[in-house]
């Protein structure tokens, strides 16, 4: 075989060895995942606010007064003069119990007192003319002090024949209808009830080491002095956000409760729309120390484990870091943090599930709205 035939063959062969080889190389090469972008996180500067410690207490409404209305004499009743369910003005006239006979008794009364008026006058008169004797005298004097008496008490009994409101109230439904006989009774016949609801009371109880640490925080507090000693309050109703009722502490009971370890508290406050009704629950808050500013993150961004709380926080070159805290009050949806904190970092409040620390992340921010002033 030739040389000049072979050596274009043997060059063919090489260069197909060669394509096929780099063919097989590309195909054993895999391409490399494109790099995963940062996760998305949501952080926020910590709140700074005026916070007070407080304590809260499950209470109850209560009437300021709560009276029975009663009929004090016998006789049917003959005039319903409310309407249930309404406010009362004091002295406003409620109910009516047949009057005649207790007029005419007064009208009979009368003339009696009349007649032993005159007639004691008389006696004193011929008593200057000895015409008389001391003795008819007193008997006149005698007869009209008991005239007296007895017109007295028939006008008294009338009186009592109209039922009015002892102060301004709130009327329960009536319990006798017109037409029914109300008898005699030592201790009266029930007609309805009247409630004076403004103000209106709050009963609570306070335990035993929360009153102790109460009185220690409180009684040397700046806030008290300039108070006069009197604690002020706060009252929600059980669908209200805050606490928008504000009152005084007004009661305390003498002792603990030897049942419960507890001591009863009364809270006094206006109620000028009539919202409290009595038996309401209301949720009762007392603040005590005084003022100060605090540090507050979203309670739902604490984490903990075996070391304690902690949350991450974002640096300035968008790395995560853990910073171990120290928690203080919480305050609705915020804690505040006493030690781990600086108003300047970015706390993560969304998305540290899926976060580590020292881990790249892209953060947006956001503000972390105020607490109510109540």
């Amino acid at each position: 075989m030739s040389t000049t035939f072979t050596q274009p063959l043997i060059r063919s062969f090489m260069t197909g060895c060669m394509v096929v080889a780099a063919i097989a190389l590309a195909g054993c090469e895999k391409k490399a995942p494109p790099a995963s972008p940062p996760p998305a996180v949501t952080v926020a500067k910590p709140l700074v606010q005026e916070v007070r410690n407080y304590e809260l207490f499950d209470g109850n409404v209560a009437a300021l007064l709560s009276v029975n209305l009663e009929a004090r004499v016998p006789g049917y009743l003959d005039k319903i003069e409310f309407k249930d369910g309404t406010y009362v003005k004091k002295d406003q006239l409620l109910f009516v119990i047949e009057q005649d006979q207790y007029l005419q008794q007064v009208n009979l009364t009368q003339a009696i007192y009349n007649e032993a008026k005159i007639e004691i006058a008389r006696q004193k008169s011929l008593l200057k003319d000895n015409a008389t004797s001391q003795a008819s005298v007193d008997k006149a004097t005698s007869s009209f002090l008991q005239a007296e008496a007895n017109l007295k008490l028939a006008k008294i009994n009338y009186g009592y024949t109209e039922v009015r409101a002892p102060f301004d109230g709130l009327m329960g439904r009536h319990l006798i209808d017109v037409g029914n006989y109300l008898g005699s009774s030592p201790s009266g016949v029930k007609l309805a009830t009247i409630q004076k609801i403004n103000p209106i009371y709050v009963y609570f109880s306070i335990n035993e080491r929360d009153l102790l640490k109460f009185q220690k925080q409180y009684v040397n507090s700046e806030t008290r002095k300039k108070q006069d000693s009197k604690v002020p309050v706060r009252v929600a109703l059980q669908d209200e956000k805050g606490f928008p009722h504000a009152g005084m502490l007004d009661f305390s009971a003498n002792l603990l409760s030897t049942d419960t370890g507890s001591l009863q508290l009364r809270a006094e406050l206006p109620n000028d729309n009539y919202q409290l009704l009595p038996g309401l629950y209301a949720k009762v808050k007392i603040e005590y120390g005084d003022a100060r500013q605090g540090i507050l993150i979203p309670t739902s961004s604490l984490q903990t484990d075996q070391q304690g709380f902690y949350v991450y926080v974002v640096d300035a070159d968008k790395k995560v870091n853990r910073h171990n805290v120290s928690t203080g009050q919480k305050f609705a949806n915020l804690t505040e943090i006493t030690q781990g904190l600086k108003e300047t970092d970015l706390v993560i409040v969304n998305g540290f599930i899926n976060v580590r620390s020292g881990q790249v992340v892209n953060p947006t921010t956001t503000n972390i709205d105020p607490l109510p002033k109540n």
